[in-house]
């Protein structure tokens, strides 16, 4: 991979921006499918998609405060 800091290989179990995309990517498609068939076939339950939604909002909001502390160097490990 050009500009990689690895010399040879990513060293295993290293989640690389490429990987994590796919997976959140594939996590906000599959809630989107399930949260418009709760909200349009189960009117009782669309509490579910609000709880959903809140869920994924403080875990957005989690990712960004971690991402821009490390940037910052708070939360380097030594």
């Amino acid at each position: 991979m050009p500009g990689s800091p690895y010399l040879d290989e990513e060293p295993p179990g290293l989640m690389t921006w490429p990987q994590l995309m796919r997976i959140l990517l594939f996590i906000f498609i599959f809630e989107v499918f399930v949260g418009t068939w709760v909200w349009t076939q189960f009117p009782d339950w669309r509490w579910l998609v609000y709880l959903i939604l809140g869920i994924d909002f403080v875990a957005l909001i989690g990712f960004y405060v971690w991402t821009t502390r490390v940037a910052e160097g708070e939360g380097d490990i030594e």
